[in-house]
């Protein structure tokens, strides 16, 4: 499933509200270096609603679909934080391997 392997793991908590945001945790954005070799992002969809992913213009209707209670694990190039969003109304959890 993932392209290169990894040893670190971090997860938390975003909550959608309808207006797209970076598929990455507070921490990550933060870090200067964006997302210091994140090679890959898990969103677990724990809401009752689906969500959406895309860049960021993504919407409900040009997004690719996270179906609720369902998960997507998707590869990622070092750099990408900033570049990947999530849209939907509910709470989602996030894995991002390092």
């Amino acid at each position: 499933m993932f392209l290169r392997s990894f040893n670190q793991i971090k997860t938390g908590k975003l909550t959608l509200s309808g207006t797209a945001q970076k598929l990455a945790l507070p921490k990550t954005l933060e870090n200067g270096c964006m997302d210091s070799g994140r090679s890959a992002v898990e969103i677990s969809n724990t809401s009752e609603n689906a969500a959406y992913i895309g860049d960021a213009d993504v919407t409900s209707s040009t997004g690719l679909p996270i179906a609720a209670g369902t998960s997507r694990v998707f590869p990622v190039q070092f750099g990408s934080a900033d570049r990947i969003y999530v849209v939907g109304d509910g709470d989602v959890i996030i894995a991002e391997y390092f």
